[in-house]
């Protein structure tokens, strides 16, 4: 069997906090430099967003929340 389908498959008996550990592990053994799905998503929202005017500067962000 595939691997990936394995995991896949695997992951059908785990709920759902169980997921997001195994997720989390998994991501520890990505590159730190390789572009992921998200990013691009993420990035393109923002560029959008900047092309909105939609942005407030980092001297006017209250910090302290």
């Amino acid at each position: 069997m595939d691997l990936t389908l394995e995991i896949h498959e695997l992951s059908k008996y785990l709920d759902d906090n169980k997921k997001k550990l195994v997720l989390e592990i998994i991501k520890n053994f990505l590159p730190d430099d390789e572009i992921m799905p998200d990013d691009l998503y993420y990035i393109e929202e923002a560029e959008q967003e900047y092309a909105r005017g939609e942005t407030i500067s980092h001297n006017n962000r209250n910090w302290q929340k």
